[in-house]
């Protein structure tokens, strides 16, 4: 089902988009390490700037590179030409994830070196790193059906990039990431800030499991494929529409 020829045209896909690289390999280093001056001698503090960039790169990566890329190739057609050579929509969309999810996993091994080097902090254990790449490829594939749903309902570029671009701020926002503001308890609830309030007291430990936000994210997906489903199973009527 993996075909290498669609495989290496979605890398460079992606990496012909100065947007996805930017935000996607750019922007989570050069962030972290201005605000992470400012803590440099408090390695808590420094954990959870750490954690906090990190969880950042899959929804810089989706929502800013991969909806302006995909509600264009879907503005202009390209998805259903791909589907006349053979690519179904599940073909394409498996394709896209897959150099998605590598991109993400690199950026974030990439992001991760240049942090814990320049604040000469530990490297986090083997059994903590697999739960972060765990937690990258779930939240990749929640931030990449949100984006396909979008870009189903909405089909023009300018709508799907306008709202995937509020969306991106507001969860930057309310996860406490970007600005100071009070949001209550609302951004309990987004897996960025339940994965970094559940680690940053962890991350170095060497027999730490949490399963609790593997199956939140799990939970979320189900949802989101349901949704998915029904709304890809409504457009059937119409076999120019994605």
């Amino acid at each position: 089902m993996i075909k290498k020829r669609k495989l290496v045209f979605e890398f460079q896909n992606l990496l012909g988009n100065i947007i996805t690289l930017f935000f996607g390999f750019a922007f989570a280093p050069m962030m972290a390490l201005v605000f992470g001056n400012s803590y440099a001698n408090v390695p808590q503090a420094l954990n959870q700037l750490y954690l906090s960039f990190f969880c950042t790169i899959p929804l810089s990566m989706v929502f800013v590179g991969f909806s302006s890329l995909f509600s264009q190739e879907v503005e202009q057609g390209f998805t259903l030409r791909a589907e006349l050579f053979g690519y179904s929509r599940i073909s394409q969309a498996l394709h896209k994830f897959l150099a998605l999810t590598v991109f993400v996993l690199l950026s974030s091994i990439i992001y991760s070196w240049i942090f814990l080097s320049h604040f000469n902090l530990p490297s986090p254990n083997v059994i903590i790193i697999g739960q972060m790449a765990i937690f990258q490829i779930l939240n990749t594939a929640v931030y990449f059906i949100i984006i396909f749903i979008l870009t189903t309902i909405f089909k023009k570029f300018s709508r799907v990039y306008g709202i995937s671009m509020i969306s991106y701020f507001a969860i930057m926002i309310i996860s406490g990431i970007m600005g100071n503001m009070d949001v209550g308890k609302l951004g309990d609830y987004l897996p960025i800030k339940l994965f970094v309030t559940n680690y940053t007291n962890h991350l170095n430990d060497t027999d730490y499991i949490s399963g609790k936000i593997g199956l939140y994210l799990l939970i979320l997906l189900g949802i989101l494929g349901v949704i998915l489903k029904a709304i890809v199973r409504n457009k059937n009527g119409n076999k120019h529409q994605y």
